[in-house]
């Protein structure tokens, strides 16, 4: 009894982290479903899907601090550069700048990430995921210096490529190629890469995180079958 009780508790605790994780999710992807939603539903209309998108960034901060008491970094990055050419596209009534809005960002990240890559001790993407591994997975990953360097250029690499993709697509094509671009070629190259990147830290990790990792999902799975025994 005892021991389906613990299994319930880690159960319920699960359960509320995955609800958490959830919703930060859909808050992450809130301006992207409001932009794309807004431009295929009335019509490719531009200007619109570019009012959807300045509300929604708005919203994703303003939600963020009234939940959780403080705004990600990443989402106040995102936020500043929709508002500064979003406004533009709207004043202007020009959607050229909304088209630069996706490289400004990728070109941002990929710069910071470049900065951070200097850093004495650990660099930026190695911070960022470590903090993501404690909070997701209780316990960081062990990578080389050399590993988490690779990986570092790799998103440079990555955001700058992206970057300068979208500037060739926005400026070679029709809007509403570069919308259908962006919601299906740029979500494929975005899923090949991550999943890349997982098989390389994958492969890098010790065996025995790798071992850890596995008895953590087999472990919830256990504790999901037993809390459905409890009578």
């Amino acid at each position: 009894t005892q021991s389906r009780s613990s299994a319930a508790s880690d159960v319920y605790k699960r359960q509320a982290q995955d609800k958490a994780l959830l919703m930060k999710q859909l808050l992450d992807y809130l301006p992207v479903i409001v932009f794309f939603g807004l431009y295929f539903l009335s019509g490719r209309d531009i200007m619109l899907a570019t009012w959807g998108i300045l509300i929604a960034t708005t919203l994703q901060v303003t939600l963020g601090w009234l939940i959780w008491r403080k705004v990600q970094k990443m989402h106040l990055i995102v936020f500043v550069i929709t508002l500064i050419f979003g406004s533009m596209t709207l004043f202007f009534n020009n959607d050229v700048f909304i088209k630069w809005r996706p490289s400004i960002i990728s070109f941002t990240l990929g710069g910071v990430l470049l900065l951070g890559h200097f850093l004495r001790e650990r660099n930026l993407l190695q911070r960022l995921c470590e903090s993501l591994m404690v909070s997701g997975l209780g316990f960081v990953v062990a990578l080389s210096r050399k590993d988490w360097s690779f990986l570092n250029i790799a998103f440079v690499l990555y955001f700058v490529f992206i970057g300068a993709l979208n500037l060739y697509i926005a400026f070679n094509f029709s809007t509403d190629f570069w919308v259908n671009f962006k919601l299906f070629g740029f979500t494929a190259l975005q899923i090949i890469f991550y999943i890349s990147m997982f098989a390389y830290v994958f492969k890098k990790m010790p065996e025995e995180d790798r071992k850890r990792i596995m008895n953590c999902l087999l472990y919830t799975s256990d504790a999901a079958d037993d809390l459905l025994c409890v009578d």
